[in-house]
């Protein structure tokens, strides 16, 4: 077995200081990217929530529009043709009144 551990000791990786994080518990400077993302992120993100709810809130706005511009269309489509029914069934009513009923009752097909 002291081969084996032997095997994983020479195996494992020492971690390189370079790759610990600068805003951890070491006594290194930060970086001006890490203090210029603390100092602006909190600041930020209220900024991009007040936007996305100003951003949703306009796109339900639009969309409440779209469909009563569309409501209405739709009513001012169904009055015309309402309208259009309405007039070709008092140009059926003239024209059935205008046409004479010459129906010959002898002419009936049936016999009795």
């Amino acid at each position: 077995m002291a081969p084996l551990m032997r095997f994983v000791r020479t195996r494992s990786l020492p971690v390189p200081q370079w790759r610990t994080r600068g805003y951890s518990s070491t006594t290194e400077p930060r970086s001006a990217h890490s203090e210029w993302y603390a100092s602006m992120l909190p600041g930020m993100i209220p900024v991009a929530l007040l936007g996305s709810a100003v951003y949703l809130g306009l796109q339900l706005l639009q969309s409440q529009l779209d469909h009563e511009k569309f409501l209405d269309e739709a009513q001012n489509k169904v009055r015309q043709l309402e309208e259009e029914v309405d007039r070709l069934q008092e140009e059926r009513a003239l024209q059935a009144s205008a046409v004479p009923s010459s129906l010959n009752t002898a002419s009936k097909w049936w016999p009795w």
